[in-house]
């Protein structure tokens, strides 16, 4: 059967055919061969990740998650060829050129084109496999098209092939092996989660879905499945993971919706259709030597707000792929007289840092509280004067979902946050995922409308 098309796959689609609809560079367009230069823009733009020697130990190296690559293994996960084998230099192009999304490996277009193949060339010498018969791209079908997508046929492979032991039923990478997973040098790993098509490392579009399917992704855990399935149904089960995206509806300004009378209280209210859904982007925090310990397993929360004229609701809702006492979650405001501030939560408390207006939910407390910080443990353990917050939260394979309620203008703790309908009001998030201690996750700040938005005057 074949299924209609959801507009997550259109928009992968829509991805692929920018990238892949580029005209390829030929090889008489290739600059000469040049490794002084290619060592030159290795040393300028590469170095200090995946350092001097391309052995993945840069200055920068351990304050990241995936770390760099050690490039003298001449192992790259995302290529099109088999697994065990080396990319083409048409792999190791795009990947500089197009970044590794969800990493901190950035996208290099800035560079011209002949120097980013002056760095190919560079990398390429940095491992002796290259030296290797030329790799060749594995076989692949023809892509049959938006209209030929078998949704169901896609959903039966992802069982079949076991996807759903790491990634999950659902795509929110809380499979029952999600939690095990080590790469090749022994490193704990997490699967990706589905979900977040902007997230993948990989790139998402349907295309760069299927090469994964059949080529693997070496030194990560995840197969190759050439063998097990065919050219053709790589591609149905790459539609049934693009149609697992979740659109990141990310603004500049969050609105609330403004309502009369009472407030939804609980997850499922039907008054949540009438609110906007913000997604903001986390960034988890490391070790205190800035090292990662474990890799992180929230990079996003959704929220929305529905106010009347005297109270705001949220409902925020955050994939963690496992549920647990201490998984927490605090909606961050700042106190009237720290509105102009600059606050990085990421540095937060740093030196002479303001204190903070935190509401503080945990899914082993019964209850929600408000109350002045100065540090994130003065939230965790309640330290200072506080007031309950009315709350209520459901787990359902691996997402959490939190109705928190506060007051605009709250008359205790004394100098809590008030907010004022007609201004922006600045809110950030920090989440706790219990199943691994100590790992907080932090957004920078969205400004918030809670009042009517009024039309511009001409």
């Amino acid at each position: 059967m074949t299924c209609r098309l959801s507009r997550h796959l259109i928009v992968g689609v829509a991805a692929l055919v920018f990238w892949v609809g580029a005209r390829p560079v030929s090889a008489a367009e290739r600059p000469a061969r040049d490794l002084a230069a290619g060592k030159a823009a290795y040393e300028q733009s590469c170095a200090r990740c995946h350092g001097v020697d391309g052995r993945g130990d840069g200055v920068d190296a351990k304050r990241f998650y995936p770390r760099p690559r050690d490039l003298t293994m001449g192992v790259y996960k995302f290529r099109s060829t088999a697994s065990g084998t080396p990319p083409t230099d048409e792999d190791v192009f795009q990947t500089i050129t197009r970044g590794l999304p969800g990493s901190n490996m950035p996208d290099w277009q800035h560079l011209s084109e002949e120097t980013r193949w002056q760095l190919v060339e560079y990398l390429k010498s940095l491992s002796p496999v290259f030296d290797q018969t030329a790799p060749e791209p594995v076989p692949i079908a023809d892509e049959p098209g938006p209209a030929r997508a078998d949704l169901a046929k896609g959903k039966a492979l992802y069982t079949q092939l076991g996807c759903a032991l790491c990634h999950g039923a659902q795509g929110r990478a809380n499979g029952p092996s999600a939690a095990t997973l080590v790469d090749d040098w022994g490193k704990p790993i997490r699967p990706s989660n589905l979900t977040q098509g902007w997230n993948y490392r990989g790139w998402s579009a349907s295309r760069d879905v299927m090469l994964r399917v059949l080529t693997g992704i070496d030194g990560a855990g995840m197969p190759s499945y050439t063998g097990a399935v065919s050219p053709e149904d790589a591609w149905q089960l790459a539609y049934y993971v693009a149609s697992l995206h979740e659109p990141p509806h990310e603004h500049r300004i969050a609105r609330a919706a403004h309502v009369t009378g009472a407030l939804p209280q609980t997850v499922d209210d039907p008054a949540w259709a009438a609110a906007e859904s913000t997604l903001v982007r986390l960034r988890n925090a490391v070790s205190s030597d800035g090292e990662w310990v474990d890799p992180p397993t929230v990079s996003a929360v959704s929220f929305q707000v529905l106010a009347n004229e005297d109270i705001m609701v949220l409902r925020v809702s955050w994939d963690d792929p496992s549920e647990d006492n201490a998984d927490a979650l605090t909606l961050l405001l700042k106190p009237e007289a720290t509105r102009g501030d600059v606050v990085t939560l990421h540095a937060w408390p740093y030196h002479g840092a303001p204190r903070l207006d935190v509401s503080y939910w945990s899914a082993g407390r019964a209850e929600a509280f408000e109350l002045l910080a100065s540090t994130f443990e003065d939230a965790v353990e309640r330290r200072g004067a506080s007031v309950v917050l009315a709350s209520a939260a459901v787990y359902d394979d691996g997402r959490w979902r939190l109705v928190l309620q506060r007051p605009l203008q709250p008359a205790f703790p004394a100098g809590a946050a008030v907010i004022t309908p007609e201004l922006f009001a600045p809110f950030a998030f920090a989440v706790w995922d219990g199943g691994k201690p100590g790992a907080r996750a932090v957004s920078p700040w969205v400004d918030v409308a809670l009042g009517p938005v009024q039309p511009h005057s001409e």
